[in-house]
């Protein structure tokens, strides 16, 4: 997993035994070189996979609960100023 300018690169050989890259869809560091790290892909699409770790699947989650409280936070802010 060598990393560069734009964030960390993963590594893997798919089940035809083609490595395959890609850059995990995060901010900030990513593992430490030579990490190995659990992946999700489905065979016939290798180039749309993603890590699975537990950072990777808890920044969508974030994203959605503090949008979700953000937009509920404006809904009651409109309706106490009725």
């Amino acid at each position: 997993m060598p990393g560069g300018e734009g964030g960390p690169v993963i590594e893997f050989t798919d089940r035809q035994g083609r490595p395959v890259r890609f850059r995990p869809a995060t901010t900030g560091t990513g593992p430490a070189l030579g990490t190995h790290v659990p992946v999700a892909y489905l065979p016939e699409r290798p180039k749309n996979a993603r890590a699975t770790t537990r950072k990777y699947r808890l920044y969508p989650i974030v994203g959605l609960f503090s949008g979700a409280m953000l937009w509920l936070g404006v809904a009651a802010g409109c309706v106490l100023a009725r």
